[in-house]
């Protein structure tokens, strides 16, 4: 046991040393995820290879220590999805997309209500049918998450509590995200769950809200983002948000700009030509 308690000193540290690097929230992830996982399989093999002392320190093993990096490195890949899954629009659909993950949340955590509680009110009645190897229940638990159970690594219900500490993390985690995404909406650009900052409030919109405008509806139209499937006024909430700045009547100042007798995308056209001479500079 004590060998399996340096080893979970190592990965703490590691985790610990990782954040202190201060890196791009992907690649934290990564590196964390990596150490957890090379962690828990020299974890594996020793345990493959021990004899516990005694029973309670089988179920201090099973019940504390393997649950608490599985569900970490659960944990890890689901913050990693969210990072790719999550809704690139408004504010208010990021919202809805996080409230309907904790949704999903609850109702995985009702199925094992009971035994959620057995774990979170520290009773200890059943811990030798849970987390002892062996137990002929592992069969009757359905672990459809975990596809290569190894029966010398796993109990009855280990995966189970695996799972608790998952939903604990995940939950804190999608809190974070509501409360990063409030403060954005009230103007609090320079918050962040994640130790980044989204938004920063020294962005400041130095052309014309007409110039920002017809730049929006030129993204839109081009399908520029998601392919164009996207409303306008969710980009324009987006460059509100970004800016800090109201754009007010969009589509009436876009009538004017249709209106315009000539050069219509003149702001374009000027981006445009600011561009090409920046490039003929560099070239030269």
């Amino acid at each position: 046991m004590k060998n399996i308690l340096e080893l979970k000193k190592s990965y703490e540290l590691s985790i610990k040393k990782i954040e202190g690097k201060k890196l791009k929230k992907d690649e934290e992830l990564k590196l964390k995820l990596k150490e957890a996982k090379k962690h828990l399989h020299q974890i594996r093999v020793y345990v493959r290879t021990l004899s516990f002392k005694n029973t309670q320190e089988e179920i201090t093993f099973f019940k504390n220590i393997k649950p608490g990096i599985c569900g970490e490195i659960k944990f890890l890949k689901l913050q990693m999805a969210y990072k790719t899954e999550k809704p690139f629009v408004s504010i208010e659909k990021q919202k809805k997309y996080i409230h309907k993950e904790l949704r999903r949340l609850e109702s995985k955590k009702k199925k094992n209500l009971n035994f959620y509680r057995y774990i979170k009110q520290g009773q200890t009645t059943l811990d030798d049918k849970y987390f002892i190897r062996g137990n002929e229940q592992l069969a009757l638990f359905s672990q459809t998450d975990y596809p290569d159970i190894d029966p010398e690594f796993t109990t009855s219900h280990d995966l189970l509590a695996c799972e608790v500490v998952t939903y604990d993390l995940l939950t804190e985690f999608y809190k974070q995200e509501l409360h990063c995404l409030h403060n954005i909406e009230n103007g609090c650009y320079n918050v962040s769950s994640e130790k980044e900052s989204t938004i920063h409030n020294s962005l400041s919109w130095t052309a014309s809200k007409t110039d920002l405008i017809e730049l929006i509806y030129s993204l839109k139209c081009s399908g520029a983002v998601n392919n164009g499937e996207v409303n306008i006024k969710e980009i324009i909430e987006i460059f509100e948000t970004l800016f800090g700045i109201e754009l007010g009547n969009y589509y009436k100042t876009f009538g004017e700009i249709q209106n315009r007798n000539k050069d219509q995308t003149k702001f374009l056209n000027k981006l445009s030509l600011n561009l090409v001479r920046k490039i003929e500079l560099e070239d030269a």
